[in-house]
This record gives C-alpha cells, sequence and structure tokens, in this order.
C-alpha cells in the first residue's frame, strides 16, 4: 500500500505545483489595454486569447450586428496584408486563428509555435484592430448571414434557441435586420466597441514577463480609441425602433426582460416532424457572484425534481428542454417545464447539496489547473472579475446560494417557447 500511497500523494500536489509555477503575471499597455501573462516553459507554444468586452450602451444597434461585424472582420484586408496574403501567412506557418463571438464580447483564440510568436501576435493584432471593412465586403457577409439564418428552418431546436437567446449580441437577426445593417452602422460599432481600454490579452506558454511586454507593445502599442463617425438621425432612429422587439424576438436587456403576461403570444416554432418541446431560457443575473453561479451550474443539471426535463448550462445561460407527448398541448408542455423550475426554485437546496458541490468544484479544479486552455479562460475570468476564489466559495453559505437560486430562475427573468408539430395547438 506505500507504493500506491506515494504514488496518490505525487498526484494530489501536481495541481498545486502546477497552478504555482504559472501564476499569473499582469501589466497594462499606455493605450489601457490589459494584458495576463502565463509562463510556462514546458513546451514550445504560445496560446493567447483577446476578449474584447461589449459593453450594453451598445444594445440600441441592430440584433445580428455583432455577428456580421466579426464575421466581415474576418474576410477583410488586415494591417499591410490582402485577405489572402493574410489566410497564407496563418497557413504557413501553423498559426491558428478562431474567432468566436461569446456572451461576454468579441473574442480570438490563437495558437502558434513560440519561434512564430512575434508575427502570430502581429497578425492577431493585424485582425483586431487593423482590418479594412469595405461596403463589399459587408454586401457579400450580409448575403451569407442571410443564408445561414434560412438554414435555421432546417433545425428548429437551433432556431427555437436563439430565438429566446436573452444575450442582444446572440440575437438571430431576421432578414429585416440584416438589410437595415450598412457600412456606417458597421463602422459606428467597431469605433465604439474595437477599443484597447475594453480588451484583456491572455498569453500562455514559452514567454518570459520582459519579452512579454517588449512582444504586446510592439503589436498592441498602436492601438488608440477610435473617434465615432456621426450617426445619420434616420440610422439611428430605425436603431431605436429595431430594439423594440415583438413577443417572438429576444429582448433588448438581457438583465431585465419585461414579466410574460397572460395576452403575449407564446414564442412557437413549428417542425416538419410531430414534436413537442417546451423550452426555457434563463440569464444568469450580472451582479451574480462567480462562487454562487459555480456552485449552481453543478447542482441544477441533473436535478431529480426536473425529470423527465433536461437542463444545461450554455454559455452564461441555463436551458431547460422538456419532450412531450405530440399530441399534448402546447400550453401545458410549456407550463410543465416552467413548474419544474419553479419547484426547485421554492424548494432550494440544503446544507448537504452545497457540501457536495463545494467538494466536486474543488476535484474538477484539480484537473482544470493542469490543462492549458482551462488556465487560460481562468486567467480571462481573474482578469474580468468573474474568477472562482477557493476561500470565497469555501466560506459560501447556503442562505447566499439559494438567494443565487431564486433570482437565476426569477419568471421574470425567464423566456420559454415551444416547438410543435407541423400541425397542433
Amino acid at each position: 500500500m506505500r507504493p500506491l500511497a506515494a504514488l496518490a500523494a505525487i498526484i494530489l500536489t501536481l495541481p498545486g505545483q502546477a497552478q504555482t509555477s504559472i501564476r499569473p503575471q499582469a501589466f497594462s499597455l499606455p493605450n489601457g489595454m490589459r494584458v495576463v501573462l502565463l509562463e510556462d516553459h514546458e513546451r514550445p507554444l504560445v496560446r493567447a486569447r483577446l476578449n474584447v468586452l461589449l459593453s450594453r450602451d451598445l444594445e440600441t444597434v441592430h440584433p445580428g450586428l455583432a455577428a456580421l461585424a466579426l464575421r466581415v472582420l474576418g474576410h477583410s484586408d488586415a494591417g499591410a496584408f490582402s485577405l489572402d496574403e493574410f489566410e497564407q501567412l496563418l497557413a504557413g506557418a501553423g498559426i491558428e486563428l478562431v474567432p468566436a463571438l461569446r456572451a461576454d464580447g468579441l473574442s480570438w483564440s490563437l495558437l502558434a509555435r513560440s519561434r512564430d510568436q512575434d508575427l502570430a501576435l502581429g497578425l492577431l493584432a493585424d485582425r483586431a484592430f487593423r482590418s479594412v471593412a469595405t461596403s463589399l465586403t459587408l454586401e457579400t457577409d450580409r448575403l451569407a448571414s442571410w443564408r445561414e439564418t434560412e438554414r435555421l428552418e432546417a433545425s428548429p431546436r437551433a432556431k427555437l434557441r436563439l430565438l429566446l437567446e436573452p444575450d442582444w449580441t446572440l440575437q438571430i437577426p431576421t432578414l429585416d435586420h440584416l438589410s437595415a445593417i450598412n457600412h456606417p452602422d458597421l463602422l459606428a460599432f467597431y469605433a465604439r466597441a474595437l477599443r484597447p481600454d475594453r480588451a484583456v490579452l491572455v498569453l500562455q506558454g514559452d514567454l518570459g514577463l520582459e519579452q512579454a511586454k517588449r512582444l504586446v507593445l510592439l503589436s498592441f502599442g498602436t492601438w488608440t480609441v477610435q473617434a465615432q463617425p456621426p450617426v445619420p438621425a434616420t440610422t439611428e432612429a430605425a436603431a431605436q425602433a429595431t430594439v423594440q422587439p415583438a413577443a417572438s424576438s429576444a429582448p433588448a436587456a438581457a438583465s431585465a426582460p419585461a414579466p410574460a403576461t397572460p395576452q403575449a403570444p407564446r414564442i412557437l416554432v413549428r417542425s416538419p416532424r410531430p414534436a413537442l418541446l417546451a423550452m426555457a431560457v434563463a440569464a444568469q443575473p450580472e451582479d451574480l457572484d462567480p462562487e454562487s453561479a459555480a456552485l449552481l451550474a453543478l447542482l441544477l443539471p441533473g436535478d431529480p425534481a426536473l425529470a423527465p426535463a433536461q437542463l444545461r448550462l450554455e454559455g452564461l445561460d441555463l436551458v431547460g428542454e422538456l419532450e412531450a407527448d405530440p399530441s399534448g398541448s402546447a400550453a401545458s408542455a410549456e407550463t410543465s417545464m416552467v413548474e419544474r423550475l419553479q419547484a426547485i426554485r421554492q424548494r432550494g437546496f440544503t446544507e448537504t447539496d452545497l457540501r457536495r458541490a463545494q467538494a466536486a468544484w474543488s476535484e474538477s479544479r484539480a484537473l482544470i489547473t493542469l490543462h492549458p486552455e482551462a488556465q487560460v479562460r481562468e486567467a480571462l475570468a481573474e482578469a474580468r472579475g468573474r474568477s472562482v476564489s477557493p476561500t470565497r466559495l469555501d466560506a459560501l453559505t447556503l442562505e447566499t446560494l439559494n438567494q443565487g437560486l431564486r433570482r437565476w430562475l426569477d419568471p421574470a427573468r425567464m423566456r420559454t417557447g415551444v416547438l410543435a408539430g407541423p400541425v397542433g395547438p
């Protein structure tokens, strides 16, 4: 037993050693951009995650603009390179550069060999704030976005999910929304969103602190806040009108959606095949503490009171689904889904549940600290003030946990809809 005990002791000490050797080192550029370095010389690789936070003051733009703007950036000339030259440089050096639109803003993930780090960081900077968005690129990507929106008809479940999405950046755009976006709208969005003071860059890999400072300054030091172009009065009025959604659209503000009323029409998506699926989406409250959010994300999925419904965490949203008999009523299926969630909300969790979740989180953390991409995500969360503190998590009280539960599953914050067959209620 002694060899096994010694091996277990070594395994248990590995997470602590990895975390200690890759301690985050933070610094800022004169332009306000924040940088976090995770120094790791074990592998000749460099990972980077650039996150640009989208502010709530951008909610007055057209739905779908954030996704279209990110698409246009990815298909534009950047820096001193044409699009073809840019892509050839990436492919020739084996550099992975992946854009994404998330609930926390625009994001670019980068992976490159250490020997190509100067080129890789320069190309990331080119793509983020030196892209040249033309009217021609906008029209091409507008058409592609429209076709993607049309393809959702072939996936009714995905369409329903996007219609219920509470975050304005991830809302599904209609053809009218896409048609209303013009080139000045696009330039105004870039000027308001692509700002170094909204950006956090996390670097992980074979880099020293002084080396990282030099590299980041050379790549991102010239990034400045752009002057916002004037917005025509007609465009501004159209934008204001766009954010007054119909009942079948996502709400303008994810933080405080209007409570559902009995007169409000149900969000209903038809399926070409017999089906009846009730779906509920609840956005995480913006001021929910990270510790309560982490434990609730562990406790809620799989709760016995949900059966036969399923609950999962997607980004910052809890998504519940209940498949019912296709011959039944859409109203009854939707009511049954909501009742299950509200039963959990009213019941709350026990001290036993709290301790079990705390132990599960600690065990999962021991594995996460050994994964490079997870380290980058955790460093980004810490830079944004959304990381989980083990000390605060251990001190979390049951009352605080249940308060978070009641707020997250508040009916006034929840959007519900139904996927039904081609005919029926």
